[in-house]
């Protein structure tokens, strides 16, 4: 069974934007790239681990995606990584350039977003992703629709 990779409504909702926006047109490319062609080792090896609630607990990753550029573009990706359950669950995402761009979240949306997902895993509003046959484009695993699109 492989990594299963589950995503937040935010996080849904930020990529679209990010899409919209053009300069970001690149944002599921890198996403394929860089997280669902990817086993959960090189998913997380990658980013800056943070623990939350204590040392043993799973660990909140905040990760660099790489676009095809220098050191000052590409995205940071904000998600926890259940290594056990072999699961990833992306919370948000910002560009590190441009007008949608951000340097690092403060404190307080970090609580928030933190709060919201864990309401949301809870509720079962998390929603599965996965690559379609082509492996060119996320789609919802229940009904193979685009996420993006």
């Amino acid at each position: 069974m492989g990594t299963k990779i589950f995503a937040s409504n935010l996080f849904i909702q930020e990529v679209k934007k990010l899409i919209k926006s053009g300069s970001h047109a690149d944002c599921e490319f890198v996403l394929i790239e860089e997280i669902f062609s990817k086993n959960m080792k090189s998913i997380t090896q990658k980013g800056t681990p943070k623990k939350i609630g204590g040392a043993n607990e799973t660990p909140f990753i905040r990760r660099r995606l790489n676009a095809g550029t220098g050191s000052s573009g590409g995205y940071r990706l904000y998600l926890w990584a259940f290594i056990l359950d072999k699961q990833v669950y992306l919370l948000f995402i910002h560009p590190k350039t441009g007008r949608r761009s951000g340097s690092n979240m403060e404190k307080d949306f970090q609580k928030s977003m933190v709060k919201t997902f864990l309401k949301e895993k809870k509720a079962g509003e998390l929603m599965e992703l996965l690559l379609n046959k082509e492996k060119n484009q996320i789609v919802y695993s229940s009904n193979k629709k685009s996420v993006f699109s």
